[in-house]
């Protein structure tokens, strides 16, 4: 067995003739390519992810003073359902970035327990921006992770999500959505599966396109792009990855809702899950 530059590993497994016919059916020569991807697929639905740790921002939102994380949606925080999602995905090591405001946030996370995973809250004293948050969090981290805003609700598939990071050979991958308004949003211009341009909320000029989910996977390598300088992870660090051809973007398909804005909170409780 030997590991090669995509962090995988050569295998030889023998299997039953009659599994053969079945295992076939999830080929598509798409999002599936042959047996091997098949097998990869089918252990990471059963097994997990092979993504061990999850940040969240939980701070608080600028313009409405409120944490978005502790907005409720039928009757539930919006960041309970994000950690739901979590464990039912199997990531059990879950980072909270929390601002001077994040005391109530931190009480009702406790350790993390009634979950089924594990909370440990770093707190981002000087609020300086989310490049400088993420920062925070890298002495915490050294494998592949997942970062998600706390303002956020998505059906979003997290395993084709972690394959398409994986065959993608980036630093980064961000999930995307269509919006027909994308002024107020980060917009992303693909070609293939990679971000070529990258551009932070171009107003006016961003009448629709594919837009920032606020949902990231990254390799620890993203701490390589954070200076001491560095506020905005949208404004100052997403560009340049991008510039340098390490940052991949995942359009889909499912029900995403911004619940820091008005409308999209009243959609979320109407069209939530």
């Amino acid at each position: 067995m030997s590991d090669d530059k995509t962090g995988k590993a050569r295998i030889t497994i023998t299997l039953r003739q009659d599994l053969l016919s079945p295992l076939d059916n999830f080929i598509d020569g798409e999002k599936i390519r042959n047996r091997s991807h098949a097998i990869e697929y089918i252990l990471g639905q059963h097994l997990g992810l092979g993504i061990e740790t999850a940040v969240i921002f939980a701070g608080t939102n600028s313009e409405t003073d409120k944490l978005p994380a502790l907005i409720k949606v039928k009757k539930r925080p919006v960041i309970a359902y994000v950690l739901d999602t979590l464990k039912v995905s199997g990531i059990r090591n879950v980072i909270v970035v929390i601002d001077n405001k994040g005391s109530e946030l931190k009480e009702f996370l406790g350790d993390g327990s009634q979950w089924g995973v594990r909370v440990t809250t770093v707190h981002d004293r000087n609020s300086f921006g989310t490049a400088n948050a993420l920062s925070l969090t890298a002495p915490l981290i050294d494998s592949s992770f997942l970062l998600i805003y706390s303002d956020i609700l998505a059906d979003l598939n997290l395993n084709d999500f972690v394959e398409h990071h994986t065959g993608a050979d980036s630093i980064g991958t961000v999930a995307l959505t269509y919006k027909r308004s994308a002024g107020e949003y980060g917009v992303a211009r693909l070609e293939g599966n990679k971000i070529a341009e990258y551009a932070e909320k171009p107003g006016k000029e961003g009448k629709h396109g594919l837009v920032n989910a606020g949902i990231y996977l990254f390799e620890p390598t993203i701490f390589d792009y954070l200076t001491e300088d560095s506020k905005s992870l949208e404004n100052e660090v997403l560009p340049r990855v991008a510039k340098d051809g390490q940052l991949s973007g995942y359009p889909f398909q499912g029900k995403w809702f911004d619940i820091s804005k008005e409308k999209g909170h009243t959609a979320a409780e109407k069209e939530w899950r």
